[in-house]
């Protein structure tokens, strides 16, 4: 419960940051990298799969009441002033944080089972189905990234940011090599810790397919969220 605390506040606290040092937070403590590397984590120290996936899902579920809960209560950015018409948009912005809350606990009571699982597969089976676990998870982690990339691709945002000496694009185009590029080095560190280098190729296609897939679903959430809200 602590760490899901501890998950919250420091992903509330990104958003605050502004600029380059803003984006890197944002992905360090509040993208679905991280989080996924939390659960999955979480999943592989259990000493059971009940407990993997018990304790992945409420550590992404804490985490994410609480990270709404300091926005409703703290920032109040869901407020909305007065509109053209005159009323108040404070319920147009209770409306989006509710629907933002909904999708994002679905997202976790998801997510949280199949990082914790996979994690604890990671470590506990034979070669070929941890090596298959192991690239499944990596891939999840990943496609995040994936999505970002094929979004705006962050040679061009650098290439931009030279050229302009735009602090946040670099900072942008920093935290999408970083959610793309850390994946592989968890795989990595995967591999060596449970000796499945010989299982390679079953984790780098296990990785692949799920990020492709990951990364359309990014989309679509993303495009979801962008008409609800």
């Amino acid at each position: 419960m602590v760490t899901a605390v501890v998950l919250g506040v420091l992903a509330f606290l990104a958003d605050t940051v502004d600029g380059m040092a803003g984006h890197l937070m944002v992905a360090v403590f509040s993208s679905g990298l991280a989080w996924g590397l939390a659960a999955l984590l979480t999943g592989r120290a259990a000493t059971g799969r009940r407990s993997a996936v018990t304790g992945a899902t409420v550590l992404l579920v804490s985490a994410t009441l609480v990270y709404y809960l300091l926005i409703l209560v703290v920032s109040r950015r869901w407020s909305g002033g007065t509109l053209q018409d005159g009323t108040s948009g404070d319920m147009y912005g209770l409306r989006s944080l509710a629907i933002m809350t909904t999708a994002w606990l679905v997202v976790s009571m998801v997510a949280g089972p199949v990082l914790g699982l996979l994690g604890q597969l990671s470590k506990t089976r034979p070669a070929p189905g941890a090596a298959l676990a192991a690239g499944v998870a990596c891939g999840l982690l990943s496609s995040e990234g994936w999505q970002g990339i094929t979004t705006a691709p962050p040679w061009r945002l650098l290439a931009a940011a030279v050229s302009s000496d735009a602090g946040y694009v670099r900072g942008f185009a920093a935290a999408a090599l970083a959610e793309f590029l850390v994946p592989f080095a968890v795989l990595a560190w995967l591999a060596t810790a449970h000796r499945l280098w010989r299982a390679w190729p079953i984790m780098i296609i296990a990785m692949i397919l799920t990020a492709a897939s990951g990364a359309l679903f990014w989309h679509l959430l993303r495009t979801a969220a962008n008409h609800a809200g």
